[in-house]
Order: C-alpha cells, then structure tokens, then sequence
C-alpha cells in the first residue's frame, strides 16, 4: 500500500500488528477493524517478515517480547529499509527499557497495559494524512 496522499478516501488505513498473545491480539484486531483499519494480525517474527516482503501498511504496532525475537529489531529493520523507512511503528511492551525502543527510532512507545482510547489517538496521530 502506498502513502500517496491519493488514496481513495473509501480505502481503509492499513496496520500491521504483531503481537504474540492471542488474547491482546484478538482484543487489538477487533478493536481497530471496528475503528475503520484493515488489520493484518500476525503472531511471530517470521510471519512479519514474511508479510513485510510482500507489501507495506500504512503503519506498524509491534509488541517488543516475540516467541522468535523482538519487536525492537523488527522495528530496526523497518527502519533500515529504503521502502518504509518513513512508515511509522508505534511500539507496546510491558518490560521494554524506553531507551531501547528509541534506538530503532520508533514513532512512539505504548506501554502495556494501555488504554484502548490512547493506544487509537496514538495510531491515528501517526497516520500520515488522507
């Protein structure tokens, strides 16, 4: 998905999740679809990187403690790469030391547990403009 400022205004912003616990992740994706995102939930590192490769969202929520690695360096990645390097990754974790997540240059840091009401101001502040 581009973030040409052309989208159609009946296009849905896109979110990857990437968050391990089904639970949060069930709560994460019923949540957004019902605030008008499409939601492209995935459980791993290596189903993000999987779908990375084969397109782009319009932005990124990673949890920091993965089963395969970290949110920290998925967000190093997204960063480091030419076609996203722009995109904004919003990143949630309950024991993450702040000053890791700023050395992936995240857009933001969600502490866990977050109020849904926050975790959606800060998802939309981040979302370039339609």
């Amino acid at each position: 998905m581009s973030l040409s400022s052309s989208r159609p205004s009946q296009q849905r912003p896109e979110i990857y999740v990437v968050e391990d616990n089904k639970d949060i992740g069930f709560i994460l994706e019923y949540v957004l679809t019902e605030e008008g995102f499409q939601v492209k939930l995935l459980s791993s590192a290596a189903e993000f990187t999987k779908a990375f490769h084969l397109a782009l969202p319009d932005i990124f929520l990673l949890d920091v403690m993965l089963p395969d690695g970290s949110g920290i360096e998925l967000c190093d990645q997204i960063k480091k790469d030419i076609r996203s390097k722009q995109l904004p990754v919003l990143i949630m974790s309950a024991n993450a030391d702040i000053t890791a997540v700023q050395t992936c240059h995240a857009d933001e840091f969600i502490p866990k547990p977050f109020d849904l009401s926050y975790l959606i101001d800060k998802i939309k502040h981040h979302l370039p403009a339609a």
